[in-house]
């Protein structure tokens, strides 16, 4: 055994750190990315953005999403 081949006590347990993880960094496989054609930049690569622009919904849950939408739409109609 040499140093550090041991691990450290955790702190928290697995599943709290788990649930931090996914607060703060939120659902990694939601994200996608846009391909590197410069035409590319800024454009939305989930498809959730109404404006064909990214807006930063790739991070929100399902109900998030929903909410935002809605807002947007009835923001749109005044």
């Amino acid at each position: 055994m040499g140093k550090g081949s041991k691990a450290r006590p955790f702190s928290v347990s697995q599943e709290e750190f788990a649930n931090s993880f996914e607060r703060i960094f939120g659902k990694k496989d939601m994200q996608v990315r846009v391909k590197e054609d410069v035409k590319d930049i800024g454009k939305c690569g989930c498809g959730r953005s109404p404006t064909g622009k990214c807006i930063g919904w790739h991070g929100l849950t399902e109900q998030q999403f929903k909410e935002k939408l809605e807002e947007y739409k009835l923001n749109e109609g005044k």
